[in-house]
């Protein structure tokens, strides 16, 4: 005799044929991103408006915009090569794979969503910068139709790179240092090659579409591992899974290293091999190296109150991309019973390549960035390695904490609250601390 709680066969192919969601469901769904779209849209279209209201400096405030530009750009298509940028889940891989159906009509419309999300990006970009440097003269409308199309250009290049299994990641490193240097030395070149933007960018669009078709399975699942975890990241609200997938990532791409023998004692050895790591790891340095200019360019953009904080802010992020070793051996119990040494020693012995890009960083800001003084800059080596110690010594994320409802937002979660501002909440002192000094 069955359960009579167990469903029969029929009742189960009932349910799976369980017709859609009515129309008035849909239309809620539909009102309901409109409504945030369109709240999204006038906060944005008012920080734009201010930011175009403001005036910055004559040649200066153009020249940093093309800078940041040329920097976004490079950022924007490391991001896209890194998720593919067109990927396919598990679910989908076997039928665009094992199926008769045509993959470049399966992969179309991911494609078309990425070229719309470049051209989205391109346009709303000249607003935002132009917003923080200031212009001096009110944009024309070919510059916002440029941008659009370098976003698109960017998005369909990656596709086009994405099917000749290029994944050049130095390579890019050196481009974006060039483009840079390019500024350095004629920036008014830049803007003019703005106008053929334009229809530099059909002929990629042509092609990374006809090249659907030809991709396979490596191609399309190289992404799909790292979006997911980016997706149980952001729900858990913990990025140590992200981070983990990207070191492993970053670990196949070099391949082959050659091993050397390391003499010495314990801490010698530590430190050696975390300087090995800071150079097999390229685009840390990069980063490094491309933040030198960042507060220096805030002061020439008239945000002369906030230069203190975004030099902390900047030497935070370059002092946390040298730090890779302090947070491998922080976050993983395993290594340090592995290593044999007590965790002071191995903590002390981490801390010496990220103490030294700190202070060597700050250091040489200080020399010709204005507003900022030897005090300013003190504070912000200091403080940079005090938030990347804490934010690396962070223990795991205890998610049984008991929620207080205070009668305005609902439960809150307070002691989640607390674990996920350890380091943050110190950063934001930090940088009320050095706006006061300022």
């Amino acid at each position: 005799m069955s359960d009579p709680a167990t469903p029969s066969a029929a009742e189960v192919r009932r349910r799976l044929r369980r017709p859609p969601p009515p129309w008035r469901f849909r239309l809620a769904r539909l009102y309901e991103r409109l409504v945030n779209t369109a709240i999204a849209g006038a906060i944005g279209w008012g920080l734009a408006f201010k930011g175009l209201a403001k005036t910055g400096q004559a040649g200066a405030s153009e020249w940093t915009a093309l800078w940041l530009s040329v920097l976004a750009a490079v950022v924007l298509l490391k991001v896209l090569l890194a998720f593919g940028p067109v990927f396919a889940g598990r679910d989908r891989m076997f039928w665009v794979l094992s199926s008769p159906v045509d993959r470049a009509a399966l992969l179309s419309p991911r494609f078309l969503g990425l070229l719309g999300f470049g051209a989205a990006v391109g346009a709303v970009w000249p607003a935002v910068v132009f917003g923080v440097v200031g212009v001096s003269a009110p944009p024309g409308v070919w510059v916002f139709a440029g941008s659009a199309a370098a976003g698109v250009a960017v998005v369909a290049g990656a596709v086009v790179l994405q099917r000749a299994r290029l994944r050049p990641q130095n390579w890019l490193s050196v481009l974006a240092a060039a483009a840079v240097l390019a500024l350095f030395l004629r920036s008014d070149v830049v803007a003019v090659e703005m106008i053929w933007l334009v229809p530099a960018a059909v002929p990629l669009v042509v092609v990374a579409a006809a090249s659907l078709r030809r991709l396979n399975r490596a191609d399309l699942s190289t992404g799909g591992a790292l979006a997911a975890a980016v997706r149980v990241s952001v729900s858990w609200l913990d990025l140590a899974l992200l981070g983990a997938i990207l070191a492993e990532r970053r670990a196949r791409l070099l391949g082959r290293v050659r091993s050397a023998r390391l003499r010495g004692s314990p801490v010698t050895v530590l430190v050696w091999t975390d300087v090995l790591r800071a150079r097999r790891a390229p685009n840390g340095l990069l980063v490094w190296a491309g933040l030198l200019p960042l507060p220096a360019l805030v002061a020439l953009g008239g945000e002369v109150d906030w230069v203190p904080a975004v030099h902390l802010v900047a030497a935070f992020i370059a002092t946390d991309r040298l730090a890779a070793g302090l947070k491998s051996v922080c976050r993983s119990a395993s290594i340090r019973r592995m290593l044999g040494v007590p965790d002071w020693t191995l903590r002390l012995a981490h801390l010496v390549v990220p103490a030294t890009g700190a202070v060597v960083w700050c250091v040489a800001t200080a020399t010709f960035t204005p507003h900022v003084s030897w005090l300013n800059a003190a504070v912000s080596a200091v403080g940079a390695l005090a938030v990347v110690y804490r934010i690396a010594t962070k223990p795991p994320l205890d998610y049984g904490v008991a929620a207080i409802d205070f009668g305005v937002l609902g439960p809150v979660p307070i002691g989640l609250v607390l674990q996920l501002s350890r380091g943050p909440l110190l950063l934001y002192l930090l940088c009320v601390l050095q706006v006061v000094l300022g």
